[in-house]
Order: C-alpha cells, then structure tokens, then sequence
C-alpha cells in the first residue's frame, strides 16, 4: 500500500497539466477628504522665523496654537 502511495505522489509531481492559475488582487481605493493649511512658522510677538535664526516653539491656549519665538518664550 505504501508503495503505491509514493508512485501517485510522483506522478503527481513530475506531470504537467499545462494549467495556469491567474489571480488578480484588487484594493478598492477610500476616498478620504484631507483638509491642509500651511503657513509660515513666524512668532506672533515680533514675527520673526526660522529663516532669521530664531527656534520656534508652539504654545496651546483656549483661542488656539500660537507660535512664539525664543526670545518671547522661555521654559524657565
């Protein structure tokens, strides 16, 4: 019996069917909405940047984010 197991197994094995098998993969694509603002990081004091050397630094408060530089805000 176990002889003829392996027989099939290699008839299974060395014969071609000239079948192929196709598969397409598809992925719908989710249409998301993505609102973007970009603006210039200036300091709300003296309006300068990071173009003119200065670090800028973020600070939350009830009205929103406002962006100070270093000499207008330290973290003493």
């Amino acid at each position: 019996m176990r002889s003829g197991a392996i027989d099939l197994m290699s008839q299974l094995l060395v014969r071609k069917t000239g079948s192929r098998l196709y598969q397409d993969l598809i992925f719908p694509a989710k249409e998301s909405c993505v609102d973007t603002i970009a603006v210039e990081a200036s300091c709300y004091v003296c309006g300068k940047g990071l173009e003119d050397g200065y670090s800028i630094t973020a600070k939350n408060f009830a009205t929103g984010a406002m962006l100070f530089c270093d000499k207008h805000y330290s973290v003493d």
